[in-house]
């Protein structure tokens, strides 16, 4: 009998943001790689494209991503928490028990409105309609200073208490914590004294998706920079504008263009406005703002006519966070400009690859893109060469095993101990 997975993603019913590429490729590994069979449940107001192409089905009620809980008074807000909880263990008790049983439940964006919901559903359905709870954290739960300290915020010690109270499921191995960067592991290990599984992100490609948008040995024709994703001012957005307006003064002859995924303004810190109207193609540089929702193929091929992927990500946000399209880009063999000291230049790093820049630094970013222009064909080529170590270190395989309990003894369950334990059993 064939492993049975359900993946739930509350979040899920257009191609807006992660979620459908997440759930498409994580899809694919479960099947392809284990040979699994799969259900995927979405919000119920999924598209029927999107509910056609993952076979998934429109399930849940409400989303905590609509931001239905948000209010200025902040006893509304903790009430929302816990109702957005009791919603979230209603629904799927009642889908596991129509739909089930299921070997794995892989909820791959889980906060802190559903962790109760979490507990609840695998005291009840534990080895009867669900085998084990496998739950993807993948926020930040601490933020750093400039000297790289953590420090955690008042709702941290909700986290706590939540992540906690599965000291006893995660020892039965019912239930299990898993995150996608080292980083966010040792943040929640110190806050709560259980280390968390670390999975690849998961990279639906072509196996011949490699492919130069131009002539990388001329520098004579527009260079494509891409920054892939919803802009937003934690992506560093301005910054790369701010930069190309530069890179312009400095070397008027070049012609750039920029690609940005930019559908609405967002807001900047003195509270004005930035939005796709606010730029303008002048002289060398053209602006392609990309205004809906791009298909999986439209994005791939956003990605292959690109020359650079730059990532400008703001490290308060991005200190520990992962970038799916940082490991798409390394992936397709794009040279990749990121911020330093984050989880993207540690990556990319490994494989001796990127430019990395001081973080909010438009200087070091018009410096990296003139590095581009002067080398572009042989940072290209060095992209290149890593693509087959790239795509092994973040293949579906490794994903799938990880993710289903397949992998080593040691990845099965969380490790329930504290941090000085863990240091002490590694030093012997």
């Amino acid at each position: 009998m064939s492993l049975r997975i359900l993946i739930a993603e509350e979040a899920l019913r257009d191609r807006q943001g992660h979620w459908f590429e997440y759930c498409r490729a994580a899809r694919a590994a479960f099947i392809d790689e284990l040979g699994a069979q799969v259900d995927i449940a979405g919000h119920r107001t999924m598209q029927a494209s999107v509910q056609e192409e993952l076979s998934a089905t429109p399930w849940f009620r409400y989303t905590v991503w609509d931001h239905i809980y948000q209010s200025p008074n902040a006893l509304k807000r903790y009430c929302g928490t816990l109702q957005h909880n009791w919603r979230t263990y209603r629904d799927f008790d009642r889908l596991v028990r129509e739909r089930g049983p299921y070997d794995v439940l892989f909820a791959p964006t889980v906060v802190l409105h559903h962790l109760l919901a979490f507990e609840r559903l695998t005291r009840k359905q534990a080895e009867k309609q669900v085998g084990e709870t496998v739950m993807l954290i993948r926020n930040n739960i601490a933020s750093y200073d400039d000297a790289g300290r953590r420090r955690y915020g008042r709702t941290a010690a909700a986290w706590r208490w939540a992540i906690q109270r599965f000291r006893p499921l995660l020892k039965r191995n019912v239930a299990r914590f898993i995150t996608d960067s080292s980083r966010l592991a040792d943040e929640y290990e110190e806050l709560t004294g259980i280390r968390f599984g670390v999975v690849p992100h998961p990279q639906l490609l072509p196996s011949a998706g490699i492919e130069q948008g131009t002539d990388v040995g001329t520098v004579k024709r527009p260079i494509r920079l891409f920054l892939p994703g919803p802009a937003r001012h934690e992506k560093g957005v301005d910054l790369l504008l701010q930069a190309v307006e530069r890179l312009q003064a400095r070397r008027p002859d070049q012609a750039v263009e920029v690609v940005l995924q930019w559908a609405e303004p967002f807001a900047m810190p003195d509270g004005t406005m930035l939005g796709p109207d606010d730029v303008q193609s002048n002289g060398g540089v053209r602006y392609h703002t990309i205004r809906q929702p791009l298909s999986s193929s439209e994005y791939l091929a956003e990605l292959q006519s690109a020359d650079v992927i730059v990532l400008p990500y703001r490290r308060c946000a991005y200190f520990a966070r992962i970038s799916g399209v940082a490991v798409e880009a390394m992936c397709l063999g794009k040279p990749l400009i990121c911020t330093n000291d984050t989880w993207l230049s540690d990556t990319a790093g490994q494989f001796g690859l990127g430019i990395a820049v001081k973080d909010e630094s438009v200087d070091e970013l018009v410096e990296a893109l003139e590095r581009v222009v002067q080398n572009l064909g042989a940072l290209t080529s060095e992209a290149r060469s890593k693509v087959d170590e790239v795509r092994q270190f973040f293949s579906a395989s490794t994903f799938a095993a990880l993710v289903a309990g397949r992998g080593a003894d040691g990845d099965k369950a969380n490790r329930v101990e504290s941090r000085e334990q863990r240091l002490v059993t590694n030093r012997a």
